[in-house]
């Protein structure tokens, strides 16, 4: 190769783009229609068809072919452990699960994605260095099913991104932007999940859901976006119970009048409550696989503790994931009277029914959908994760709204 100047002139324009780019702090557009995507291992990260198409003009969606670059499924499951007295150990290559009568259970670690605790199960040393070397997270909850914490080891070091989420979240108006497509998203999965399973649901209840959450993208204070969520959420939950198939000949009755919680007062209700403790559980997985902090979000406001952004990402989740598991066990009479027990002011669920509640919880997790934006079959693990990367991509600046994820 000849060092003419013309080639030096060109090395030196490149170096001043590199640096201009570096110095600027926002991410470049990843490349459109590369071949190099299908073969590039951190394509399930940049999401280069999915980002592009929600760069370009909404007139480009419908006719655009978003290649699927990332895995439908996740081949990893989940572990969990209920039973007070159990104890989590490792044997080799595998985690065993061990009662005071002996093993009941063990899983390889090769193919676990996460191990959750309830209630006073202990995991050995060895076993816990073991997944936070893989970088496997342990986490915990209450009898009950309240997550608590979660102990993970050192895998993620996005600072970036977290810089640009303590930005976003300072900012009132940034927050609200955000805070609006995620409950205008709740609003109509609601609706929708209502309108298919509700045969006898009011025009009128339809039809005001249908207008909060068009309101709900227009509001310019967060106080306004909780009033228009809390009467969403009365109209909602108002023909909740006519979901049920309760009224059946030889059902158990399973009534339901209002959401209530801590402690829950139904069997409905307690079955609601620990769904979305699982449920936050993941979202707050997702979100640190991503690099975000799950505890400063846009919309719930911080507090100790509290894992203000998984709840935030929750919002969208909740028909289509926790609401619509608890209805499926019940219509189908997988849970039954004696799952439940009356423990001080409220309801709580037995140790069967709560293997019977993950079951069903995971069974929905697993099943595949086409993606209503992008068109390719995922499983609603994916989902997750890809809705978190979304919402980073919204405060990199790559792409300009978040999308909600809204099922027809």
């Amino acid at each position: 190769i000849q060092l003419d100047q013309d080639l030096v002139q060109r090395t030196e324009e490149l170096i001043a783009e590199l640096k201009r780019v570096a110095n600027g702090g926002v991410m470049p557009p990843p490349l459109e229609d590369s071949p190099k995507c299908v073969r590039c291992s951190l394509a399930g990260i940049c999401l280069p068809d999915e980002v592009n198409l929600l760069r370009n003009a909404e007139s480009q969606r419908a006719d655009k072919e978003i290649r699927r670059l990332v895995p439908a499924r996740d081949d990893l499951v989940p572990v969990y452990v209920v039973g007070q007295g159990h104890t989590v150990r490792k044997s080799g290559d595998r985690l065993e699960i061990w009662s005071q009568e002996g093993k009941v259970g063990e899983a390889r670690l090769m193919e676990t994605s996460q191990v959750c605790l309830y209630g006073g199960v202990e995991m050995t040393t060895p076993a816990l260095v073991e997944l936070m070397q893989r970088g496997v997270p342990v986490l915990h909850f209450t009898h009950g099913g309240w997550f608590q914490g979660i102990c993970l080891g050192t895998t993620h070091k996005n600072i970036e991104l977290r810089m640009n989420q303590f930005d976003w979240a300072q900012d009132p108006g940034k927050s609200l932007m955000i805070a609006r497509e995620l409950v205008s998203g709740k609003i109509k999965n609601c609706r929708t999940l209502l309108r298919r399973n509700d045969p006898d649901v009011p025009t009128d209840i339809l039809s005001l859901m249908a207008r909060l959450a068009r309101d709900a993208l227009k509001v310019t204070s967060s106080q306004s976006l909780l009033g228009i969520e809390g009467a969403a959420a009365e109209a909602y939950f108002s023909r909740f119970g006519q979901l049920l198939k309760s009224n059946r000949p030889g059902a158990d009755d399973f009534s339901f009048e209002n959401r209530n919680k801590r402690p829950p007062q139904d069997p409905v209700n307690a079955v609601l409550s620990y769904l979305y403790g699982i449920l936050v559980k993941d979202i707050f997985v997702a979100l640190l696989s991503v690099g975000f902090d799950p505890y400063l979000g846009f919309y719930h406001r911080p507090r100790y503790g509290k894992p203000a952004l998984a709840l935030d990402m929750m919002e969208e989740f909740r028909p289509l994931l926790a609401d619509s598991t608890a209805i499926t066990l019940f219509n189908n009479k997988e849970l039954s009277e004696n799952d439940f027990t009356k423990i001080g002011l409220g309801i709580s669920l037995k140790p069967d029914g709560k293997k019977k509640v993950v079951g069903g919880y995971e069974r929905r997790m697993r099943s595949e959908i086409t993606h209503p934006l992008f068109g390719y079959k995922i499983n609603y693990r994916r989902v997750l994760e890809v809705q978190a990367r979304l919402l980073s991509r919204v405060l990199m600046q790559e792409i300009r709204q978040y999308p909600a994820f809204c099922t027809r």
